[in-house]
């Protein structure tokens, strides 16, 4: 009750919201730390409920803010970009797909598409990466972006979609997943006795 108010609302819980949510944190592992120290602090529904009404629509606004001002800047040149994926799980069990665009001149993120396994074009995981894929270069295109080199990781549904939509863009693949490739197969090979 000695805390500050912002709208009703205790100024540190709205605080203590945001440093969790921001440091990549959890409510839990804060919890069990504000226990061992007897410091009472907010249930975990008044923290999603601030998440949800506060800190992602500033998140996504502020997003959506710095990604136009990049677009700007970059509009005029001949894009060289990185993208990857990343998914919440290992394995072909993800329910959740994050891809980002890097512009590889500049190293600054310009775009980034979040997919999950509920959304009708999506199958299922193993396509999560193709369809975080194409929306992005879709973005990006209607942006009037001009993207002359694309480098990706070596999933076959990318290299599919790059051949049939989008021949115009030179398609490379990622010199540290090849790197990988190569490393795996020698490693197996090693692993014969007549190696």
């Amino acid at each position: 009750h000695s805390q500050p108010l912002l709208r009703r609302m205790p100024a540190g819980n709205l605080l203590l919201s945001a440093a969790i949510l921001l440091s990549g944190s959890t409510y839990s592992k804060t919890e069990r730390m504000a226990d061992l120290l007897s410091m009472p602090i907010f249930c975990e529904s008044e923290f999603n409920r601030i998440q949800k009404s506060y800190l992602f629509p500033t998140v996504n606004d502020y997003w959506t803010m710095h990604q136009t001002a990049l677009l700007s800047i970059l509009q005029d040149t001949d894009l060289i970009l990185g993208g990857d994926a990343r998914s919440d799980s290992p394995g072909h069990s993800a329910k959740y797909t994050s891809y980002t665009m890097m512009d590889l001149t500049t190293k600054l993120i310009i775009d980034q598409q979040l997919v999950s396994l509920s959304m009708p074009d999506v199958d299922n995981s193993v396509v999560m990466e193709k369809v975080a894929l194409d929306k992005s270069l879709d973005f990006l295109i209607t942006s009037r972006m001009n993207i002359h080199t694309l480098a990706t990781d070596r999933h076959t549904g990318v290299q599919s979609l790059m051949d049939k939509k989008y021949p115009q863009i030179k398609h490379q693949f990622d010199v540290w997943h090849v790197a990988k490739s190569i490393k795996k197969k020698l490693h197996e090979k090693a692993q014969k006795k007549d190696a």
